[in-house]
């Protein structure tokens, strides 16, 4: 609001001169009506301005304004916000489910991809998810289904978390949106052979979580998997390295014991881990299907180079495996007496942010009030002070006193 002499000082001027009149003129001068008709035009704008500083941002903008706004972003730039909390009326109780985080590789050998009927309709699936032990990065493999020759390839891809979250709110909200550009491992795109699928799944990591040992596998669809092989990737050096080796010392080892021929022979191997005496080394099972049971082939063990393959035990092993990764896991649901509750403080804190945003408003809405008026207050000062002067011109200068605008 204006201080009260100001307004009374703007009144008084206002009457004064509208009150005089100017000696010898029937009617205002050429520059009194400019002055008149620009200061209306001045109102008038300022006026719309107050106006459209009331209203929510609109659509309509210019076309520099659009340009900057359409302008392509990074999408690690790009904030993901969770869904909004909709507000229901009426609605029953419905389960929401609640999660954990345990151990991926637990117990050792048995995580295995589980490839959905869907992905028959979906033409893409995403895998279960492996996160480092210290939180701050999940491998998950990307699968993809090419009906023309129906078959399988897959990536595996790196999502950086979010590390100002909670270890389990990092897991829960990690998005395909922020994943690495470039997988760090695929299979052959090779679409030519039909009815052939080749998969990839995480193992486990080091326990510095620098390596990650992967299995890829590949098979027929009529004909059940063939082979399985083993992959390490380097996260310092950015390179995934093929270990066949293994699989030749298997089958040299037989060949030489007791003349059988692996190659003709359905066999394959089963990676447990890394060592947890020395995580430089991959701990592998081997059977073969040559009857109704399978034959175990060894526990064997091979270096991360691929340098040295060892064999452990022929007769079962109790080697250590280190279990490292981890995985989010269903744990039931958030039972109603909770949900419930939490429906109470939430709508308790619907009302106090409405009540704060609807105070906020208020308070806008009486700045931007003040902002016009005083803004009105000084177009009319000025306008006064120039009929004031060309008043003074026809009546011989006989106001002398001139208001300080400034100063009000």
């Amino acid at each position: 609001m204006l201080p009260e002499y100001a307004a009374s000082y703007y009144m008084m001027m206002k009457l004064r001169l509208q009150n005089a009149e100017i000696p010898g003129l029937r009617e205002k001068p050429p520059i009194a009506k400019e002055y008149e008709y620009q200061h209306k035009a001045d109102k008038e704008e300022l006026k719309e301005e107050y106006e459209k500083s009331k209203m929510p941002e609109s659509g309509f903008m210019l076309r520099s304004e659009y340009e900057e706004r359409s302008l392509s972003k990074d999408k690690n730039t790009i904030e993901v916000k969770p869904a909004e909390r909709v507000e229901e009326y009426g609605m029953k109780y419905v389960p929401v489910p609640k999660y954990k985080l345990v151990k991926y590789n637990l117990a050792p050998g048995f995580t295995e991809l589980q490839i959905p009927r869907r992905l028959n309709f979906d033409r893409e699936v995403n895998g279960q998810g492996i996160v480092s032990s210290d939180f701050t990065f999940m491998v998950y493999p990307s699968i993809h289904y090419y009906a023309s020759a129906d078959c399988t390839t897959t990536d595996l891809y790196v999502i950086p978390l979010d590390t100002s979250l909670s270890e389990i709110e990092r897991v829960k909200q990690a998005n395909v949106i922020r994943r690495e550009a470039k997988p760090i491992l695929s299979t052959p795109k090779d679409i030519d052979t039909p009815y052939v699928f080749r998969t990839l799944t995480p193992v486990d990591f080091t326990e510095d979580n620098k390596k990650l040992l992967i299995k890829e596998k590949t098979g027929y669809r009529f004909d059940g998997i063939w082979k399985t092989d083993l992959w390490i990737y380097d996260f310092e050096a950015k390179k995934a390295t093929s270990l066949p080796e293994v699989r030749e010392a298997i089958t040299a080892y037989w060949a030489q014991a007791n003349g059988a021929n692996l190659d003709e022979s359905r066999w394959d191997i089963y990676p447990m881990g890394f060592d947890e005496n020395d995580n430089n080394r991959i701990i592998v099972c081997a059977y073969a299907f040559t009857g109704r049971a399978p034959v175990f082939l060894g526990t064997w063990s091979i270096d991360t180079k691929g340098d040295t393959s060892k064999l452990q035990a022929l007769s079962g092993s109790s080697l250590p495996i280190s279990i490292v990764g981890y995985k989010l896991e269903y744990d039931g649901n958030i039972s109603r007496e909770f949900t419930e509750e939490e429906e109470k403080k939430l709508n308790k804190e619907e009302k106090e942010k409405k009540k704060h945003e609807k105070k906020l408003r208020r308070e806008k809405e009486k700045a931007l009030e003040q902002q016009y008026k005083l803004k009105l207050y000084q177009q009319e000062m000025e306008y006064l002070y120039k009929q004031q002067q060309l008043m003074k011109e026809y009546k011989g200068g006989s106001y002398s006193a001139e208001p300080n605008v400034d100063s009000i």
